[in-house]
């Protein structure tokens, strides 16, 4: 992955600063993920975007992105069902679902559009629902060979019986 760094650096024809109050201001706030220090450069603690077009974008790519680690995450889960037989995997999809859904209302749903955010909630929607039919089908499995399993013990307690 290629190292991004971006610098800010002031105008040659305009030699004013000009000073905002960002904790006034409403926007969307990033912060850096580690605190690097370069020499000769400004260093950044937050930024607090304020161009709404600017906003809609960086939410709904940080959403697209958060979006296909989870969908990366199902496919994994889905491939290797045969491998877990208590349906765990399932209902840890089922958290992180959830955890996005949240995530996405109480971060995001103020930058993103209401048609995108909808879109979102309907995919998030399909993925739960499929992840609840598996697990509905693995419980159902399981308690019919568990039926199934007690019949045979019963047949075979009934034929070493002998009547007199």
């Amino acid at each position: 992955m290629i190292d991004k760094r971006y610098f800010v650096v002031k105008g040659k024809k305009d030699s004013t600063i000009t000073y905002f109050e960002y904790d006034k201001m409403e926007g969307y706030d990033l912060s850096p993920k580690k605190n690097i220090k370069i020499k000769d450069a400004i260093n950044v603690n937050k930024i607090v975007i304020i161009n709404p077009s600017l906003m809609h974008k960086l939410a709904s790519k940080k959403m697209n992105l958060k979006f296909k680690k989870l969908l990366e995450c199902m496919t994994i889960i889905f491939d290797s069902d045969n491998d877990d037989a208590s349906g765990d995997a399932y209902r840890e999809g089922l958290n992180e679902i959830s955890k996005l859904r949240l995530e996405a209302k109480v971060k995001y749903k103020q930058y993103m559009e209401e048609e995108e955010y909808n879109t979102l909630e309907k995919k998030l929607d399909i993925l739960e629902q499929e992840l609840n039919s598996r697990i509905y089908y693995l419980e159902q499995y399981y308690y019919q060979r568990q039926l199934e399993s007690q019949y045979e013990e019963q047949d075979e307690n009934t034929i070493g019986r002998r009547s007199r």
